[in-house]
């Protein structure tokens, strides 16, 4: 009875020790997203001065002075840039789970090698292959366009495909050779059995690519000289750089936080699918 006291003691110790850190780490992560939203609707004299540090001190409505300030475009066409830019992960997660399925389900001569080669891709810098993109994509035309987030979409992207063949690793070859008797081929496993399976990774790879993509800033200043096509990341960028000597700092946090707005809801939407897909994606291969 005694030792059962104690290990109950204890348990309940570490519990509570488990829940302070826990405590300390969400407000670590959320303290600056707090910090962008009350700048966001405070006055620029608040945000100079340092007063709104955990409530706007004077809550300020910004949104017709921000819209005055990026008149044309407005912030929203911004924000339209950014989905059009962010819908270049279509194709790529498609892409990428098709390539994962030839590597992960097939088996042939330089298999390996093929999934080596395009894993060592990840080593390269964005670097290094910038200019080049931007000659090849000048040379077609393209600059100033959103063709050239879309074509190399088709390629897929190596994460994606090593997250992607991870898992289908893990699903049982019974599976496909049932489907195989039933005289389904392979496109028609690959949609109407892996992809369902599939669906806690695909989902996972998606939104890291979402969020890659709506958070790139060097691809899109690069490409893109037309201010009516700039993402909502570029657009902030101008906020700053088109403004008198003085900043307008608080135009620029509520910029900021509605950049932020959209992949808060995309991951609380999503979220329940990110740890089972890292779960699974881990278990085998």
């Amino acid at each position: 009875m005694l030792r059962f006291k104690k290990k109950s003691t204890r348990r309940l110790f570490t519990d509570i020790l488990f829940y302070i850190f826990a405590l300390l780490f969400l407000i670590f992560f959320l303290l600056p997203l707090w910090t962008l939203v009350v700048g966001g609707f405070s006055s620029l004299d608040s945000v100079l001065t340092g007063k709104s540090i955990l409530f706007p001190n004077p809550f300020s409505w910004n949104w017709p002075s921000l819209v005055s300030q990026q008149s044309n475009p407005t912030p929203l066409r911004h924000l339209l840039n950014s989905f059009i830019i962010s819908g270049a992960v279509v194709p790529l997660i498609f892409f990428s789970a098709l390539t994962a399925y030839g590597l992960g389900r097939f088996k042939g001569p330089g298999q390996n090698i093929v999934f080596f080669a395009i894993m060592s891709t990840m080593m390269l810098p964005f670097t290094v292959t910038m200019i080049p993109r931007f000659i090849m994509f000048k040379s077609f035309g393209w600059n100033n366009t959103y063709i050239p987030f879309y074509v190399p979409a088709i390629c897929g992207s190596a994460p994606a495909v090593f997250l992607l063949r991870q898992f289908m690793k893990t699903v049982p070859m019974d599976i496909e050779a049932a489907a195989r008797i039933d005289g389904a081929g392979h496109f028609r496993i690959f949609g109407q059995i892996m992809i369902p399976i599939c669906k806690p990774a695909l989902i996972t790879t998606f939104i890291f690519a979402v969020v890659g993509q709506w958070n790139d800033f060097m691809t899109p200043l690069i490409l893109l000289n037309t201010h009516s096509k700039f993402p909502i990341t570029l657009a902030i960028m101008t906020l700053k750089a088109d403004g008198d000597k003085l900043i307008h700092w608080h135009n620029i946090m509520l910029e900021a936080v509605l950049a932020t707005v959209p992949l808060v809801i995309l991951f609380f939407i999503l979220q329940k699918y990110i740890v089972k897909g890292f779960i699974t994606s881990g278990v085998k291969g």
